[in-house]
C-alpha cells in the first residue's frame, strides 16, 4: 500500500468546509443543554433532532425532527414506527431510521431484562409498563399470555394471537396448552387496543369469562386481564363485573 492511508483523509465526523457554522453551533448548544440539564430540558422535536445529529452529522435535522413529531405525535411513537415507513420519510434514509429502531429495541431489551429479573410480581404497574411499551404502539392487535409459578414469579410471556387493527381472536386451547407445557400455576392475559381506547368491550368480557372458567377447571387460574393502549393501561380486575364472571 502506498502513501499514508489516514493522514490526509478527511474526518468523517467533521462538517465540510462549506457547512453552515451556525448549524454546528446549534448542535453543540443542544448537546450541551442535554448534558447539563437532561432530556427534560429538550422539546420533543429537539430530542429527535439531537438523536438524528449522530446519524446525519452533515445535515440540518431540525425540520426532519419536527416532521416526525407532526406525523407521529410523540417521541415514543416516532421511534416505534415501522422501519420501512421511517425509511420512506424525506431526509431520513435507512441509517437514521435504523438508529430509531435500535433505540426502541434497546429500551425493550432493558425493560425485558428488568422484568425477567424481578423474582416476584409485587407491583402490577411494573408489568403494565413493560407490556404497554412493548405492545402499546402496535397497529394490529396482539394478545399476550404471561405465565406465573406458585410464587408469582414469571416463567414466560408469549404472544398467543395476532390480528387486525380492531380484532384479534383468543383461542383458550392455545393459552392452556402453553400454560401446561411450562408448568404454570396461573397466568395473566394482556392485549392492546391500537385505536387508543382501553374500555373493555363485550367481546373482551366474554373471552375473559371463557378463559377464567377453563383456567379454574384446569387449576391454572387467570389472575388478571390487562388492556393496553399507547397512553394508558387498565386492569379488568378493577371493574365490578370481574367479581361476578
Amino acid at each position: 500500500m502506498n502513501g499514508k492511508p489516514y493522514a490526509d483523509s478527511p474526518n468523517p465526523y467533521s462538517l465540510p468546509p462549506h457547512a453552515d457554522k451556525g448549524q454546528s453551533g446549534h448542535r453543540a448548544r443542544l448537546l450541551n443543554r442535554y448534558i447539563k440539564a437532561g432530556i427534560s430540558s429538550l422539546n420533543d422535536y429537539e430530542t429527535l433532532e439531537l438523536i438524528l445529529s449522530f446519524a446525519l452529522p452533515r445535515r440540518d435535522t431540525k425540520q426532519i425532527a419536527k416532521s416526525l413529531i407532526v406525523k407521529y405525535g410523540s417521541v415514543s411513537a416516532a421511534i416505534s414506527a415501522p422501519l420501512d415507513e421511517l425509511c420512506a420519510m424525506d431526509g431520513l434514509g435507512e441509517r437514521s431510521a435504523a438508529l430509531f429502531t435500535l433505540i426502541k429495541d434497546t429500551i425493550s431489551l432493558c425493560l425485558s431484562e428488568s422484568f425477567a429479573k424481578k423474582p416476584v410480581i409485587i407491583h402490577r404497574r411494573d408489568m403494565e409498563e413493560y407490556l404497554r411499551f412493548h405492545y402499546g404502539h402496535r397497529r394490529e392487535e396482539f394478545i399476550v399470555a404471561v405465565f406465573l409459578d406458585n410464587c408469582q414469579r414469571v416463567i414466560s410471556a408469549s404472544v398467543v394471537s395476532e390480528g387486525t387493527v380492531n380484532r384479534c381472536a383468543i383461542y383458550p386451547r392455545k393459552v392452556m396448552d402453553l400454560a401446561l407445557k411450562c408448568g404454570a400455576a396461573s397466568f395473566i392475559l394482556a392485549h392492546n387496543h391500537p385505536a387508543g381506547t382501553v374500555t373493555p368491550s363485550e367481546e373482551d368480557w366474554q373471552a375473559t369469562e371463557r378463559l377464567r372458567t377453563i383456567g379454574k377447571g384446569m387449576d391454572v387460574p387467570m389472575v388478571d386481564h390487562v388492556i393496553i393502549s399507547k397512553d394508558r393501561v387498565i386492569s379488568m380486575r378493577d371493574y365490578d363485573r370481574w367479581d361476578v364472571i
